[in-house]
């Protein structure tokens, strides 16, 4: 039988000292209760075969097998060796203090002994250890202490302590330290113990508030706390505060499982080569989340699942299960698949890794690792030939940057599957990768539009500035306590299972309680979180400056009229191609909806589907929906726009038509803006602005935009526009030739453009 156990006694002081707390803090013996309940936690949530006893020292019972009437009195050994369950759990929250006297290097005796009776002739205990819980105020006999450590060490017992202090400098003052401790656990979590808001002075799992004060040591204290050092040194044990143990315990963890090999022969070419792969990194589903259902009142109670299956119809018969078989849906058919035609339709393949191609490392692209596991292969023992040959090619492989496709197949009865193995050099250590790659059926290939096309998309020297200032104040490899990378993958812990664990601790101790949890692995980290982000806001307001939004509008999916009413005889369109405005088409009765709306909603999805060009009558509604409708194009549309605005400001009796003109030039302008196409605007009132000054009875119509100061788009409305906002307030104020503007430059475009808005009047 393996040796994969651990015999673990965990002894607690109950005397008078452990009692003792200042106002507003929590005694030693809360705390250490609240520790113990961790531990037994943990060991239930991993499922874990340790084995534990509970021993009380200054108890009222004297419940042990070596009490007599003199000695070893007061030691209660309330829970014998055994795993971890609810009882032990139970047991814990029970304890109470005492003032009765009681000797901790008696409870170190009585605690060896209970191990050694309790794992005499049983196999499969790896080590045995006592866990002491004490602040070392209580008296204690230390005559026969050498003796007792030889003892220790012959059954190889390992003697560890968890206590307020060990004679270092006080909890409260040691915020800043640095923590010496071989086994420390603050390198895991990324701020510095006397932080307020860290692990230790967070409620636990019960909700109590773990506070020490400040207190000088007594004299026994001293006494006490340099035999427990000598014991736990003697037998190669550890000393932990309180701080130090909740630190560890507060991270829940899983089951632990076993590494397991599962063995292959790589193929390359003729040469074969044996191989063990093991998982190294794979997508944690706990088990703790496959619940079980019980029966509420009694969850003691076995439930029976019984399914029956019935014809879904009036005689509502049961059908026995040899009766069903398999189908799958082809068309509205059901094809029956029986089992024979099921196994002939598998792939049928065997158990292989064979290396099939060598390809360049740099080929590997991130987007192309497939799968939730990364395995680690190396040689297999036994085979030293063979495992030669596997280092040389591993080292080639290395040294030209190398990777290998293999085509794997765990089993007859699995899928075949492609991968590659990247080789792994470090120290003395040598193996290879393997990551799963996709077929052709699962790679999605997208197109998307090429960034670096736009103008506009081009960052600028103090865009780039900024995001590099951004990068350099959220980098984590030197952000944690002493300069060390913060929020390593090996100590980080998904908040989810954390939550769940603690969650159902919280249950099993209080089950009528809300599940007010406050310990997660976020908070764990905040200090550190609070960090980061104050280093960064600066850096995030400079960009939000820099990197300008605005809203704009998208096109929509174009409807037309034949798709919505059906086909439209040639009549009507010849109809509506001769007229300007909106006409109804007459569509066929026998092509109308089924299920038609009212009368006024069939009008106006027929006039909005028949609308081709900007009319007179309503030309800001026709223009918006044409735009809507994206057909015809924007180009077409604006310049039937601008025909309108012209038309109205020429044919206007005095300024009878000025507003409705002046209503379009702002949809316009408008939708100008928001396409980001300045330039069809600014054309045109650079042409109202030339007609004004040539043209008798249209300076008025100038007057008026003057007036409202409605200038040419500027830079600052939209990126594309070449007119900065001195510019467009000198075009309205002056009355010189408008060439000199940036957006009417003498180009023979320009002269194009101005020539087709004269051509539209």
């Amino acid at each position: 039988m393996a040796q994969n156990k651990e015999a673990l006694a965990l002894v607690v002081d109950i005397g008078t000292g452990m009692s003792e707390a200042a106002p507003g803090y929590d005694s030693p013996l809360q705390i250490a209760s609240d520790i113990l309940q961790m531990i037994v936690q943990r060991k239930m949530f991993q499922e874990s075969k340790d084995e534990l006893a509970l021993i009380l020292y200054g108890a009222d019972e004297s419940n042990n097998d070596l009490a007599d009437e003199d000695n070893y009195r007061n030691i209660n050994v309330v829970f014998p060796l055994s795993p971890a369950n609810w009882h032990l759990f139970e047991e814990i929250q029970k304890i109470k203090p005492s003032n009765n006297p009681a000797d901790l290097v008696d409870a170190i005796v009585v605690a060896a002994d209970h191990l050694r009776r309790e794992t005499e002739g049983k196999h499969g205990f790896a080590a045995k250890r006592v866990m002491l819980f004490s602040n070392a105020a209580t008296t204690f006999n230390d005559h026969s202490l050498k003796t007792i450590l030889d003892s220790l060490r012959r059954q190889d017992i390992i003697v560890d302590a968890i206590g307020p202090t060990w004679g270092q400098q006080d909890e409260e003052e040691d915020d800043n330290e640095e923590n010496n401790h071989p086994g420390a656990p603050m390198d895991m979590n990324g701020h510095a113990n006397g932080d307020e808001n860290s692990d230790a002075n967070r409620p636990t799992t019960n909700g109590h508030q773990q506070r020490t004060p400040k207190k000088p040591l007594t004299h026994q204290q001293q006494t006490g706390i340099r035999v427990i050092g000598e014991i736990v040194n003697t037998t190669d044990g550890t000393l932990f505060t309180f701080r130090e143990a909740l630190t560890i315990l507060s991270v829940h963890q899983a089951k632990l499982v076993k590494p397991t090999a599962t063995k292959y022969i790589m193929q390359l070419a003729d040469l074969k080569l044996h191989i063990c792969t093991y998982i190294q990194v794979k997508d944690n589903k706990p088990a703790i989340f496959r619940l079980k259902k019980v029966y509420a009142r009694d969850p003691t109670t076995e439930i029976k699942v019984d399914r029956g299956r019935y014809t879904k119809d009036e005689q509502d018969q049961e059908i026995e299960k040899e009766e069903l078989t398999d189908g799958f849906r082809y068309g509205t058919t059901f094809v029956p698949i029986n089992k024979e035609t099921l196994d002939e339709m598998k792939y049928q393949s065997e158990k292989c890794f064979a290396i099939i191609a060598f390809s360049d490392a740099n080929m590997m692209r991130r987007s192309l690792y497939l799968g939730d596991t990364v395995y680690e292969v190396i040689s297999e023992p036994g085979f030293e030939e063979e495992a030669q040959a596997f280092a040389g090619l591993v080292q080639a492989m290395y040294e030209t940057n190398t990777v290998a496709i293999v085509r794997k197949c765990f089993s007859e009865r699995s899928a075949p599957e492609i991968g590659f193995l990247r080789p792994h050099i470090a120290h003395d250590h040598i193996c290879m990768y393997y990551i799963k790659l996709p077929f052709a059926e699962d790679l999605r290939e997208f197109e998307f539009d090429n960034l670096n096309i736009t103008k506009r998309n081009q960052p600028n020297e103090e865009q780039l500035k900024c995001i590099d200032n951004l990068i350099t104040t959220m980098d984590l490899t030197h952000a944690d306590r002493g300069g060390e990378e913060a929020f390593r993958p090996e100590v980080v812990f998904n908040p989810y299972v954390q939550r769940m664990f603690q969650s159902i601790a919280r249950r099993a101790v209080t089950p009528d309680e809300p599940l007010s949890l406050s310990n997660t692995i976020m908070e764990m980290n905040d200090t550190l979180l609070r960090s980061v982000a104050s280093k960064s806001k600066r850096v995030l307001n400079t960009i939000y400056e820099k990197f300008g939004l605005r809203d704009t509008d998208r096109r929509q999916k174009i409807t037309t009229g034949d798709a919505l009413f059906g086909n439209v005889d040639s009549s009507t369109k010849r109809r509506l191609d001769e007229n300007e405005n909106v006409k109804e088409p007459t569509a066929d009765s026998t092509t109308a909806p089924a299920d038609s709306g009212s009368f006024e909603s069939q009008a106006a999805a027929k006039k909005k589907a028949a609308l081709r060009n900007v009319g007179t009558l309503t030309p800001v509604e026709d223009f918006k929906l044409l735009i809507e409708q994206g057909s015809p194009s924007f180009s077409e549309v604006s310049k039937q726009m601008c025909n309108i605005i012209l038309e109205l400001v020429h044919n206007s009796h005095g300024d009878a038509l000025f507003e409705k003109a002046f209503q379009c030039l702002q949809c316009l302008r408008e939708t100008c803006i928001n396409k980001l196409e300045p330039k069809v605007f600014n054309d045109l009132e650079i042409l109202l602005k030339r007609q004004a000054s040539t043209m008798d009875g249209r300076k008025d119509f100038w007057q008026k935009i003057i007036d409202e100061k409605f200038s040419l788009i500027t830079s600052e409305e939209c990126v594309e526009s070449n007119v900065i906002p001195v510019e467009a307030n000198k075009f309205l104020e002056e009355e010189a030739p408008v060439e000199n503007i940036n957006n009417a430059g003498t180009t023979n475009e320009q002269d194009g453009d101005d020539e087709d808005l004269f051509d539209l009047i």
